[in-house]
């Protein structure tokens, strides 16, 4: 027995040296900066929220600015009201943000670090989240089954490169991650004190926090938390009311953000409402929020069915990346066959099953367009809870095989799983741990579309009433310090966007073009594709490469092309300009402060 524990022991600290090595190593060697473009956005209205104690953002969506101005809201864009982004992540973030103020400047061409201290800071919560997210999911698993289940579904998370990467995006997953695994604990604990007997309205209390926090913190948190209500009121003995109960915080938490939204845009969804229109029409959410002049879009069911069948085919053939490429995640599957004795393992059980079916819903309406990297993508939010189950499964069906030694029969199979759930980390965190630790924080950014340093340059060129247009605002506002407008669908709306800043004390510098608008799977696309109209200055900063230059619009104010990254092509010593600040004028650095 002695032995037995020692052993326990050794393995249990061996496993916390390892997550502890794990995490310093994603925030001071491997980390290259955000990779979320929601993750910046957050960031830069948490950095907000730190200077001025006030609900601004300097990231401005046309749909948004439209609705105020529609409501008779005057508002500037140098100070616009944030009607977009939910409020959980961002507060949380202002508060390290506040306190660690001093260091919060951004200055990487004066001899400053190329990684901004703050993203590191925001790496730091999100690897908090996610070893929270382990712990919390070994508790579970340990309250369901048994320690061995508990074990395996711990070490899945531990080895699972996409939920690292997760952690240090900066995207609003992360914690919606961490908020689940808190939920399903609670679940867990529910269905366990109901079939003793014991009372669970705190428990049920304490999930409906959560849910009220998780409505808080992403915009289609609503089809977990619906699958959660669901999920109590089915499956759990006296359900109904502990399903009332659970509700009655996330409504209660979407009521005050309707109030608050209705003071400063006059639409109880606020800017958000252009996220439940794309899910009811066959239009991208991106492409409404770049609308100027909104309405409501016709509802075609036949191209809406088409749209979300075409959704699920595509998500449906990378399921496997959206579960982190974790085994035992896939195979939760195969738990919905499988008959538990214990009631509260199939209620649990069915719980998540119900919610992974409603997030299918919610992603087939809502469409990935950048697969299981999107910020929207949500399947992998249910990825801890789906472990415990699949590991569950792992367990039972390799019992059944006879071995010879004691190790073999626990660890067989399961080893096998782990081992192939850890060949991304394998293959990848060797080779980034390579380059940052002979590059230090010189590591390569997420290059293309985000060069940090380079936008932090656009703070020196600009005075303090102008403001920029850029396919990457969120970017540009982060990095650069600067209210940045999402550029509009239609160029038409340029002009009336550029006289109402004017008429609100904002002149509009010029446009910030990035790989962002020139990403595609075929050239066409530019043509065709979300920045069609703005084909000319999207493609012709690579055009120099040719030695070539397109004629523009004798209308566009903005002719004169700053480069702000220029890359050798070819032996005439020809330049490709793929990040481009069109201007009126020509810009120079004007001062050398940081922002």
């Amino acid at each position: 027995m002695s032995n037995n524990s020692s052993s326990s022991a050794l393995l249990r600290l061996a496993f916390y040296a390892l997550a502890v090595a794990l995490a310093l190593v994603h925030i001071f060697v491997t980390f290259r900066g955000l990779s979320s473009a929601d993750g910046m956005n957050q960031a830069q209205l948490a950095r907000q929220i730190a200077r001025t104690n006030s609900y601004q953002t300097k990231v401005i969506q046309p749909y948004a600015w439209a609705q105020m101005e529609k409501a008779a809201k005057t508002v500037s864009p140098l100070a616009m009201p944030e009607t977009t982004q939910l409020p959980v992540q961002p507060l949380l973030w202002s508060v390290a943000f506040r306190i660690m103020q001093p260091l919060g400047s951004y200055a990487p061409n004066s001899g400053g670090s190329p990684i901004y201290f703050f993203d590191r800071v925001i790496a730091c919560f999100g690897v908090a989240a996610w070893l929270l997210t382990i712990f919390l999911t070994h508790g579970a698993a340990r309250r369901l089954f048994d320690e061995n289940v508990a074990a395996i579904a711990a070490v899945a998370l531990l080895v699972c490169q996409p939920g690292w990467d997760l952690a240090v995006s900066g995207a609003s997953r992360s914690l919606m991650v961490m908020l689940f695994a808190m939920a399903f604990r609670l679940y867990a604990s529910a269905g366990a004190r109901a079939a003793e007997g014991r009372s669970v309205g705190l428990v049920l209390v304490l999930l409906g926090i959560i849910c009220g926090i998780m409505v808080l913190t992403h915009l289609l948190a609503w089809w977990i938390v619906l699958g959660i209500i669901i999920g109590v009121a089915v499956f759990l003995p006296g359900g109904r009311l502990g399903a009332v109960i659970v509700a009655a915080f996330p409504v209660m938490a979407f009521s005050a953000l309707a109030w608050w939204n209705m003071k400063l845009c006059g639409d109880p969804l606020g800017g958000a409402k252009a996220l439940f229109q794309a899910q009811s029409s066959v239009i991208h959410h991106s492409l409404v929020m770049r609308d100027w002049a909104p309405a409501l879009p016709n509802v075609q069911v036949d191209d809406l069915l088409r749209r979300v069948g075409l959704g699920w085919q595509d998500q449906l053939s990378g399921l496997y990346a959206h579960m982190g490429y974790l085994v035992p995640a896939m195979l939760f599957f195969t738990a919905l066959i499988h008959r538990f004795r214990r009631t509260e393992v199939g209620a649990a059980r069915w719980m998540v099953a119900v919610v992974f079916g409603l997030v299918a819903i919610g992603m087939g309406l809502i469409g990935l367009s950048d697969k299981d990297k999107d910020d929207n993508a949500l399947y992998f939010v249910l990825v801890p809870a789906m472990c415990v189950f699949g590991s569950a499964m792992l367990v039972v069906l390799w019992s059944r095989v006879q071995s010879g030694t004691q190790f073999l029969s626990r660890w067989g199979v399961p080893l096998i799983a782990l081992l192939i759930s850890a060949l991304p980390m394998m293959v990848n965190l060797p080779v980034f741990m390579k380059f940052g630790l002979s590059m230090g924080s010189k590591i390569t950014p997420h290059w293309p579309p985000y060069v940090p340093d380079h936008a932090a340059l656009l703070h020196t060129m600009l005075e303090e009433d102008e403001i920029l247009f850029s396919d990457a605002p969120a970017f540009i506002a982060w990095y650069g310090d600067l209210p940045c407008v999402n550029l509009p669908y239609r160029r038409a709306d340029l002009a009336a966007m550029q006289a109402t800043a004017q008429e609100r004390k904002a002149r509009v510098a010029g446009i910030i073009i990035t790989p962002v608008s020139a990403a595609c799977e075929r050239f066409s696309d530019i043509f065709t594709g979300p920045y069609g109209e703005w084909r000319d200055i999207v493609i012709r900063g690579p055009m120099f490469a040719f030695d070539k230059d397109l004629v523009l619009d004798s209308s566009f104010p903005f002719k004169v092309i700053n480069p702000l990254i220029a890359i050798p092509v070819g032996s005439k010593e020809n330049l490709s300009l793929p990040m481009v600040f069109y201007s009126d004028k020509e810009r120079k650095i004007k001062r050398t402060e940081s922002p």
